[in-house]
């Protein structure tokens, strides 16, 4: 085969036929070639020797073809399970940030479930979200037994081996991240596998996205971890977690919460009346159980309110809460899918919905109290307990009458005015950006 022979085709297909080439080209062009090549081949090399490998991938040729051309940007992976909306909506706040803060970043938002087996994929999703919604008693079980119970834990760990992620440890040569950040323990576990056969030091963090930890977070190789109080922190040391460091950033949210107006200000801008105490009622991934019965319970109220309802994607639910709404003798303004839910909490006095890792967050971090209805047995009701026990919310047992429970937290302004203090108090709208910045120090990035 003649050496020139990729050039030639190369020319053939760039150059216009009606033009003759001298052989001499071919030289010129493969001496350049090579003069280019080779310190990107030498760059290259070099990231692989960094993660002890002895076979060159494509990520290292593409990393070192952007630092050559001088194009340093760090390459950020972020990983999350479409396993219920907090995970994703954690991970995208992380990528907010990231992107905020250094706008040059290279940073790559996944679900891993989209590279792993398909038949994995929505077992493994499917699951999930059939136990909590219809059975949730039984997800409680089994939340609670496998947190409990090593050897349960190191057969569901060990399963993990058959899910056939090549597709996940493909991307991981392909993009080739100077550092990743997980949402869910999932890919937390397939990159702490991919770091043991590689022998990689490649930097792994995790943001643990409840206010309680389950065993499954705890994972080898992990570098780091992002925690929301020093109970967490605690558990993690005491239950054998070999990591470096963990930090108490709180959960992350989006970062337009550090940036949100006065509550005053909020129902101004949203064309709600400003004298008025507002609750906001909220759906939630999975439903809040009876919302029309709950809703209806207002009918009779003396107390001066105002009510945002938010019903999600369900529109058959949307329009019967409407309907019941327009019977109400106070101002109510239903909703179906809202992208502005910062903003209903934010004028709102309180939230009344279920506490799920980021929906209690994002109410911290707006400083709206909560009132807790059907927390799911299992990571649910552990969040639940923190924010009762730090003072941040009360609890509604009897949805039917949920009307005078909540007419009577708005009378106690006294009581209101104090979870409302708790709320400023152990809520963090900066964690997104905090987590941020600590990741490009801890892997030492240049932005």
């Amino acid at each position: 085969m003649d050496k020139y022979d990729f050039i030639k085709k190369v020319v053939r297909e760039k150059l216009n036929r009606s033009i003759a080439v001298d052989p001499q080209v071919y030289d010129v062009l493969a001496k350049d070639l090579e003069i280019k090549l080779e310190p990107i081949l030498g760059k290259a090399v070099e990231y692989a020797q960094r993660e002890s490998r002895d076979t060159l991938l494509p990520g290292d040729v593409v990393k070192s073809i952007n630092f050559n051309a001088g194009k340093k940007s760090p390459r950020i992976l972020i990983a999350h399970v479409t396993a219920g909306a907090g995970h994703t909506r954690a991970a995208e706040a992380i990528a907010k940030a990231v992107q905020n803060l250094y706008p040059g970043a290279n940073v790559k938002l996944v679900d891993t479930l989209d590279y792993i087996n398909t038949v994995y994929k929505k077992v493994y999703g499917g699951t999930y979200l059939a136990l909590v919604k219809n059975t949730p008693k039984l997800w409680g079980y089994f939340y609670d037994r496998y947190d409990r119970d090593e050897k349960l834990d190191d057969k569901i760990r060990q399963s993990l081996e058959t899910m056939q992620a090549g597709d996940f440890r493909d991307l991981l040569d392909d993009f080739s991240p100077d550092a990743v950040i997980c949402t869910h323990f999932l890919p937390m576990e397939l990159i702490s596998r991919w770091k043991k056969k590689r022998k990689s030091s490649l930097p792994l963090y995790a943001v643990v996205t409840d206010f309680a930890l389950h065993a499954f977070w705890i994972v080898e190789e992990v570098d780091a971890y992002f925690v929301a109080n020093q109970e967490i922190a605690r558990e993690l040391t005491t239950r054998g977690a070999t990591v470096k460091s963990i930090y108490q950033t709180g959960i992350p949210v989006d970062p337009i919460f550090a940036t949100l107006p006065s509550p005053l200000e909020m129902r101004d801008r949203l064309g709600l009346k400003s004298d008025l105490p507002t609750v906001l009622i909220m759906g939630g991934g999975y439903g809040v159980g009876d919302m029309p019965g709950l809703l209806r319970s207002f009918q009779n109220v003396t107390t001066p309110m105002q009510l945002l309802v938010v019903a999600g994607k369900n529109e058959a639910l949307r329009s019967e809460l409407a309907q019941i709404g327009q019977t109400l003798n106070i101002p109510c303004k239903v909703f179906g899918f809202v992208s502005n839910v910062h903003e209903l909490m934010r004028a709102s006095d309180l939230m009344v919905t279920k506490p799920g890792g980021l929906s209690s967050s994002e109410s911290l971090a707006a400083g709206c109290p909560m009132m807790i209805i059907n927390p799911i047995p299992g990571q649910e009701q552990r969040n639940s307990d923190y924010l009762l026990e730090n003072g941040a919310a009360s609890i509604l047992h009897n949805i039917s009458d949920g009307a005078f429970y909540i007419e009577s937290l708005l009378r106690d302004t006294e009581r209101l005015g104090y979870m409302a203090q708790q709320t400023r108090r152990i809520g963090r709208k900066d964690a997104a950006l905090e987590i941020a910045r600590r990741v490009m120090d801890l892997a030492q990035l240049e932005a």
